[in-house]
């Protein structure tokens, strides 16, 4: 087969192994990012937050271009059929749409987060990193009035109150990885 003559199948489960790939990629680096410390100075120490923030939202947007791709909202015949030739099942990890319900509709989960404005503001995204002194009813404090937390000691992220454990969606990434590319072996 010409490499202009690819069918769709082929192509789609390409773009499903590319996008796996890309998922567990960027959030494996989320947990080495949040073990960065610099000191620029004694007494100073400067941790990552924003970059934590880009793999997370990165990783998550992958994830969601999977589910997207085999558990559609619309072009259900699409996603059954893919499913069928990698044996993957109608009920899956990621065939739960809320967690990319928040990210493909992020603007419209901002818009209800300050609906109850004003609220007490500490920042849109924030770091809980694992060696930060459990404080209590003040972390809650700070979980309630962030929209998107990572906490690197549960390894979880908290989009608008919804709690997403990074693991366990890193194995729903991995099984759909290793089916689809036992899919790729067989019509290749």
């Amino acid at each position: 087969m010409a490499m202009t003559e690819l069918d769709r199948d082929f192509i789609m489960l390409s773009f499903a192994l590319t996008e796996c790939r890309r998922a567990l990629d960027n959030l494996e680096e989320v947990d080495q990012l949040a073990s960065v410390r610099v000191r620029p100075q004694p007494g100073v120490e400067v941790r990552e937050n924003l970059r934590i923030f880009d793999r997370i939202r990165l990783g998550l947007q992958m994830a969601a271009n999977v589910s997207r791709l085999f558990w559609p909202p619309r072009n259900s015949a699409r996603g059954a059929h893919l499913r069928s030739l990698t044996g993957l099942p109608t009920t899956h990890g990621l065939s739960d749409r809320t967690l990319r319900n928040h990210i493909e509709h992020l603007d419209e989960r901002l818009d209800q987060w300050t609906a109850t404005s004003p609220r007490p503001f500490l920042s849109i995204e924030h770091v809980l990193h694992a060696d930060y002194p459990d404080i209590g009813q003040k972390r809650d404090e700070v979980i309630g009035a962030t929209a998107i937390v990572y906490d690197a000691k549960s390894q979880s992220v908290q989009l608008f109150g919804d709690m997403f454990h990074l693991p366990k969606l890193r194995g729903d990434i991995e099984d759909v990885l290793q089916k689809t590319s036992q899919a790729m072996s067989a019509i290749v």
